[in-house]
This record gives structure tokens, C-alpha cells and sequence, in this order.
């Protein structure tokens, strides 16, 4: 968050009431800093994402899943299928899942062994992981659902239904598959940091270590918004 200093106060103030204002400022950025982000009011909610509440009914009544999980696997592993694995940073599978994904859905323990919750579907190993299509499909389905609530936790699913100005300087409408998508590339503390920058300080410069991470999130946010998708229940296996 861009936190930008209260102005000086005219004229000479003597030095307990400067301590004093200061302090103030400060607990007021401590305390903005620390709120949630806050979405604009919603523009134009599109019908689907209106009638249907977050993270509601089985995955196989939701319209464009197989293509939403489709255009992930697409960009992640690029066809490769389920065998696929990068030797550098670890991602496994259909879907690119990282250990640090694993482990959030408590596939895979902090020393990186699999876990119980895995094993309950055959997954005992990295072989066995990617040898098994279904699993693949659940692990999935709890990672987005997990996302999905962390987006909503940090207020940035609200956002969907509002058009954005990216920092192209385009409009970028702003719908749920494209907040997911995008964390599931940059993670939901990235897709609130883009939306605080272009909704609350859409004027000031983009800081030189986040343009990879916020041209990442727009690229997502374009290439799925065309889409409807929720994280639907744990542990369900669509076919995609």
C-alpha cells in the first residue's frame, strides 16, 4: 500500500504537539495499512456472478468449467498433460501445482512428504501424482476453492462485476474467474495489491519490483474474463 505522509501544518509548532501529530499520522497509516482491501462499488455485475453466490453448488452445474481448468492447463504446462513437471521450480501435474500449493491444501507436510489427505487418494508419492488425472482434479478443485476464500478474505473478489483502468490505461472489466486465475498464477495478496494500486493511487508510478506481478495479473484477468468458474467443493473431479 502507497502510504503517503500527512502535510506539514503551517507555521511553528512547538515540539510535544509536532510528537504528538506524528504519532497520530503514524497510527493512521498502521491502521490503513492493515485494513483489507476495499473494492469500488460494483459498475456492472455480470448476470451470471449476480445470481449465483460465491463458492455455491457442485463444479458440474457451473457453466465454463472445463474451459476455465482448459485455459489453465493451456498456460501452465502448454499441453504437456498430466506428466508434466518443471525441474525448476518443482510444479507438477496438468495444473502446474507448486510444493508451496501442496502444502496449502495439506497434500504435502512442511518437510514436503506427502500427507494423509493425499494418500486417501492414492497419492503417496510424486509418481503416483502424476500418474493420477483424478487426484490432480481434486487437488485442484481445494486449491481454487482455498483461493477463492482468500480472495474474498482480502476483499478483492468484491471487485468482480467493476471495470478497472489497467495500467495501460484501458478499461479491464474485472469478473471472478479472471481474480482466480490470477492468483492462481501471482496469489490472492497480489491480485488486492494491483487492485489497491489502480483503484486507490491509479496515478502513480507502478513500483519497478511489482510490473512482472501486475502484468501478470492483467494478462489473467483479460485472458479469463470471458469465463464463468467457481472453486466448488473439495475434492470434486469435472472432467476438463
Amino acid at each position: 500500500m502507497n502510504v503517503r505522509a500527512a502535510g506539514t501544518a503551517a507555521g511553528e509548532q512547538p515540539r510535544a504537539g509536532k510528537a504528538v501529530a506524528k504519532t497520530a499520522d503514524f497510527k493512521g497509516a498502521l491502521a490503513r495499512a492493515q485494513a483489507p482491501f476495499a473494492p469500488p462499488p460494483s459498475r456492472t455485475q455480470p448476470a451470471a456472478l449476480a445470481a449465483r453466490p460465491v463458492g455455491s453448488g457442485s463444479l458440474a452445474a457451473v457453466p465454463g468449467l472445463a474451459s476455465f481448468r482448459g485455459r489453465i492447463a493451456a498456460q501452465e504446462s502448454a499441453g504437456a498433460g498430466w506428466s508434466a513437471r518443471n525441474p525448476a521450480s518443482g510444479a507438477l501435474g496438468r495444473y502446474q501445482m507448486l510444493p508451496v500449493a501442496l502444502k496449502d491444501i495439506g497434500w504435502q507436510d512442511a518437510s514436503g512428504a506427502w500427507t494423509g489427505r493425499a494418500a486417501a487418494l492414492g497419492i503417496r508419492s510424486e509418481a503416483d501424482f502424476l500418474s493420477s488425472p483424478a487426484a490432480q482434479e481434486a487437488a485442484m478443485g481445494q486449491f481454487l476453492q482455498r483461493t477463492e476464500k482468500q480472495l474474498a478474505a482480502n476483499g478483492a473478489l468484491g471487485a468482480a462485476g467493476t471495470v478497472v483502468t489497467a495500467t495501460d490505461g484501458q478499461p479491464l472489466p474485472i469478473t471472478e474467474a479472471g481474480l482466480v486465475a490470477a492468483a492462481h498464477r501471482r496469489g490472492a495478496g497480489a491480485v488486492a495489491r494491483w487492485l489497491e494500486h489502480r483503484t486507490r493511487t491509479p496515478d502513480a508510478p507502478v513500483p519497478e519490483a511489482t510490473r512482472a506481478a501486475f502484468a501478470s495479473v492483467e494478462r489473467r484477468l483479460r485472458d479469463f474474463a470471458g469465463l464463468s468458474v467457481a472453486a466448488g467443493p473439495a475434492g470434486a473431479s469435472p472432467s476438463a
